[in-house]
């Protein structure tokens, strides 16, 4: 230990001497004094792990030198930390058709006058209706086409639709236990590509009529839904009260029969149920005949009793229709009586049943004579000096 600090003593002797020397020239009054550096290159040997400065080395009478910083940073030896509340990404906003509102059925009959030709099928019973002078739906478009370019004259520019109404299900003779009901499919099974597909193609609809028998209408709508018909949007529903077997009786339409308010409204909720449930575009379509009512009075039962009871539902389309034949004074003033909204405020959609002279007809069941369009549009008197107070949306021609 001795034997090493003797050298190391004469080490710093030795550079003190140096040292002396050099503080013993004149300084250049011109020149500064020079302050020692630092470089790069010397801060990281001063920071070696391997290397101790000499404390002798103090002992120097230079100037007062910057004494090496202890220990200098590397520019990237220590990064920025991060911030201690971090600024969250911005939320991607949600635009606003991401839930969009479910679409709304809407209304075949909200521009539109529909034109039914009535009766069991297409070359069948004549003597029912129109719709069976027809052997095909192209005979029926031709014949139509002169009674729509009369209704186009008076309707203020609305589309006249077409509508195939056949009469679903035929009222019979009761026997035990039935419906006295007789369905279509007895004689044609296949009534979606003999009906509804072809008049679907031609921008028509079909209407399904119901006489009801001993049934009831929400059984008949189910039982349209069953066979698949009421998921295409261009088939709607008719129930024709009269033929409405009133207990006691085996004949349907003797007496007349009639049906409530609950149950058309029954009925009503059915379809407006599966419209939605089906997503249909359309909203169903409701016909009820009618010639018996609590306005008109004269003698025939009311075919819609408690009929102020019946109420408007947002997927069906109600129309109360003027039914029977007979001349222009009656047939309107019990349109008006029974389609008058003052009284039945659920009414929104009216219509009337024509009956053209019928070749096949023999009983004279027929208007004598039939309205003119232009009095069933108000536009012109009745011999009774009578007019429509309201326009039909529904022509039904049997």
């Amino acid at each position: 230990m001795m034997r090493r600090f003797s050298a190391l003593s004469l080490l710093v002797a030795a550079l003190a001497l140096m040292a002396a020397c050099q503080a013993a020239q004149p300084a250049d009054p011109t020149t500064p004094a020079r302050q020692p550096t630092t470089t790069a290159a010397t801060r990281g040997a001063s920071t070696s792990g391997t290397q101790t400065p000499d404390p002798f080395l103090a002992q120097t009478p230079v100037a007062t030198p910057i004494p090496p910083t202890p220990t200098p940073v590397p520019p990237t030896a220590t990064p920025i930390p991060p911030t201690d509340t971090p600024i969250p990404p911005t939320p991607t906003p949600v635009p606003p058709t991401a839930t969009p509102t479910p679409s709304q059925a809407v209304s075949w009959l909200s521009n539109a006058t529909l034109l039914g030709a009535y009766g069991r099928a297409f070359g069948v019973a004549p003597i029912l209706g129109r719709l069976g002078m027809y052997d095909n739906i192209t005979e029926m478009a031709t014949d139509m086409d002169k009674f729509a370019a009369e209704i186009r004259t008076v309707n203020d520019g609305k589309k006249v639709l077409t509508e195939i109404h056949l009469i679903y299900a035929l009222a019979m003779p009761c026997q035990a236990n039935d419906e006295c009901l007789l369905y279509l499919e007895a004689l044609d099974s296949n009534l979606v590509e003999h009906y509804i597909k072809p008049a679907q193609q031609r921008g028509w609809l079909v209407v399904l009529d119901t006489q009801l028998g001993r049934s009831d209408p929400v059984t008949q709508i189910n039982r349209m839904i069953e066979k698949g018909y009421l998921k295409y949007d261009n088939v709607e529903v008719a129930l024709d009260p009269e033929f409405h077997v009133v207990p006691g009786h085996l004949t349907p339409g003797i007496p007349v029969g009639t049906i409530t308010a609950q149950q058309v409204n029954d009925a009503q909720a059915l379809l407006d149920a599966y419209v939605q449930k089906e997503h249909l575009p359309h909203k169903k379509i409701l016909i009820v005949h009618q010639f018996g009512d609590k306005m008109v009075n004269d003698g025939v039962p009311f075919m819609i009793q408690n009929k102020t009871d019946v109420r408007v539902f947002p997927n069906v389309d109600l129309v109360i229709v003027a039914d029977g034949f007979g001349g222009p004074d009656s047939k309107i003033s019990k349109y008006d009586k029974m389609t008058d909204s003052t009284v039945y405020p659920f009414i929104r959609f009216r219509g009337i049943k024509l009956f053209p002279p019928n070749p096949y007809e023999l009983a004279g069941h027929y208007d004598k004579p039939m309205l003119t369009f232009r009095q069933v549009w108000g536009l012109d008197p009745t011999p009774g000096k009578l007019r429509a107070t309201a326009p039909p949306d529904v022509v039904i021609m049997n």
